[in-house]
């Protein structure tokens, strides 16, 4: 135990702030799962995602504005500076993909959009399981459980970049080849992305236990 945690309580405004972030990026990672589901309609919910990213960039700073005025933090000062842009970048990508989706044009959905967005809401509440664990701080077994789990739908989301670009330059339509490479290489971003904030529960998991 600190000796500062003796003295003070822990402010427990961050854990409550990170659970906003994490809802936000289940519910963007939903509506772009709806979006690749209905295409070509269903474009217009791409201002829905657009909307739950600007909310997701006020969380963040507000994450940002408490840790300059705060005195003690329920992590320490650096771990919640690495997680609040890992979020923040989540969203980033996601608002980002849907928007090449919907400006794309795409005429049809396919398996693989359906896959990857599957795939992208299924790390979406891992995310969302995995903070609930930390913000406890004494079940890091099951924060690595969720960690875990993180990185194999990352896993399974690489090697299905790998069939789907593979497949794709079977087909004919250059320009179509194009775009969906562009939009698959961004849902893999979002992956990325989403690991990264698994790596970064297992590192503060890590230096609680």
């Amino acid at each position: 135990m600190r000796i500062r945690d003796l003295i003070l309580p822990e402010d427990h405004v961050f854990f409550e702030l990170f659970r906003q972030m994490a809802e936000k990026i289940a519910e963007a990672a939903s509506t772009l799962n709806e979006i690749t589901h209905e295409l070509p309609e269903g474009t217009e919910k791409a201002h829905k995602v657009r909307q739950i990213e600007h909310l997701g960039d006020e969380i963040t700073r507000h994450i940002y504005e408490q840790l300059n005025e705060s005195l003690i933090t329920p992590l320490e000062p650096d771990e919640i500076a690495r997680l609040a842009p890992a979020f923040d970048d989540v969203l980033d990508k996601i608002d980002w993909v849907t928007h090449q989706l919907c400006n794309y044009g795409i005429p049809e959905t396919n398996d693989v959009l359906k896959e990857y967005s599957y795939l992208i809401q299924l790390t979406s509440t891992e995310i969302s399981s995995a903070l609930d664990a930390l913000s406890s701080l004494n079940r890091p077994e099951e924060v690595k459980t969720h960690v875990i789990e993180i990185s194999r739908l990352y896993n399974l989301s690489t090697e299905l970049l790998s069939r789907a670009v593979l497949e794709l330059f079977k087909t004919q339509d250059l320009l179509m080849i194009i775009k969906l490479k562009d939009i698959y290489e961004g849902m893999a971003k979002v992956m990325e992305k989403c690991n990264d904030v698994g790596h970064a529960f297992h590192d503060i998991t890590m230096s609680h236990t």
